[in-house]
């Protein structure tokens, strides 16, 4: 359905306002109705954090001492 003679403006004005009219009513039933599922019950006790582990792998060094190139395209030129 096209509404002839009504300029590009009113249109998009139009289409803001039933945006907001929308949105407004689903934001309105969702504050009626509350959330779907209780909240979770949590709670965090920092004297039960674990500590971080450090890492004990150390990476091979290298004899090439060209620098290894990542990303791209994966195209090879040659």
């Amino acid at each position: 359905m096209t509404v002839r003679g009504v300029n590009t403006p009113t249109r998009l004005g139009g289409f803001a306002l039933a945006l907001a009219v929308v949105f407004g009513a689903a934001y309105g039933v969702g504050q009626l109705t509350g959330p779907v599922t209780p909240p979770a019950e949590t709670r965090h006790d920092p004297a039960h954090t674990p500590e971080p582990v450090p890492s004990t792998v150390v990476p091979e060094p290298t004899t090439d001492p060209t620098p290894t190139v990542t990303g791209g395209a994966g195209h090879t030129h040659g």
